[in-house]
């Protein structure tokens, strides 16, 4: 069993079962399928796809933060700026690797 923990309070959160073997080998075989097949995708897409993760981290950066700050015990106005940062970071990462692919 896993339990999160808000090491600022030492407050118990979540609980979550242990995955069996089995299941975590059906898990990474799942995410290998789905790098073989998103590794094909055009670039326009990812670049959309990162642009639309943007525009949902600015929408819900208070459920972020509300999260980061049980998981990680941030500081809430620490955990807004760093959701806020994260939405400004995503359409400059896709920026910046379209730059890195046209060369």
């Amino acid at each position: 069993m896993i339990v999160t923990v808000n090491p600022a309070t030492g407050e118990r959160g979540a609980t979550f079962d242990s995955l069996t073997e089995a299941q975590l080998d059906e898990r990474l075989a799942r995410a290998v399928e789905a790098f073989r097949t998103y590794r094909h995708t055009a670039f326009a897409q990812r670049a959309a796809w990162m642009e639309s993760a943007a525009r949902i981290l600015e929408a819900e950066k208070d459920t972020f933060a509300r999260i980061m700050t049980l998981e990680m015990g941030k500081p809430l106005a620490a955990a807004r700026q760093e959701a806020t940062k994260c939405a400004t970071a995503c359409p400059s990462y896709a920026i910046s690797q379209s730059a890195r692919c046209s060369r």
